[in-house]
This record gives structure tokens, sequence and C-alpha cells, in this order.
């Protein structure tokens, strides 16, 4: 993984497959393909980070992240405010 030299809290990975990574101030956002899962994984676990427990939206699980909610449905990804 790189990190993007305009961004230092954005991480990518043009060789072990797709992903795009946020971070916050302690949760992670990012969207990948399984390959970039598997490969993050192994590179917390080599590094002995420890991480929370790794979610995965679908229109059955909704996420809520920073107080906000991001939902799926009908392959359309919803980010819904808190107020």
């Amino acid at each position: 993984m790189e990190q993007l030299t305009y961004d230092p809290c954005l991480l990518y990975s043009p060789l072990n497959g797709l992903g795009i990574v946020r971070l916050q101030t302690d949760n992670t956002l990012f969207l990948a393909d399984q390959t970039f899962v598997d490969t993050k994984k192994t590179e917390l676990q080599k590094a002995k980070f420890l991480a929370k427990l790794q979610e995965q939206l679908t229109e059955q699980n909704p996420i809520k992240f920073n107080r906000d909610l991001i939902t799926q449905k009908d392959n359309l990804i919803k980010l819904t405010q808190e107020h």
C-alpha cells in the first residue's frame, strides 16, 4: 500500500487488488475488492496492529460511520448525516 502525497490519510494499493482507504480518528472506511481486503488483513497482522472488527455494507447490513448512516439499496449507496 502506498500513501498519497496530497492526503496522508488516504492509502491505495496498485499491485494488491483494488482498494481505497480513508482513515478517521477511530474509524477506517474503505472500498475494495477481496484481494485488497485480504492484503490489508495480512499487513495489519504482520504489523501487529489491533483493529476493530470489519463490517461489510450490504442491503441487510447498514453501517454507522462517524455518527452517519451508510445504506445500500438497489446497488445505490446513500450517506445520511446526523442532524
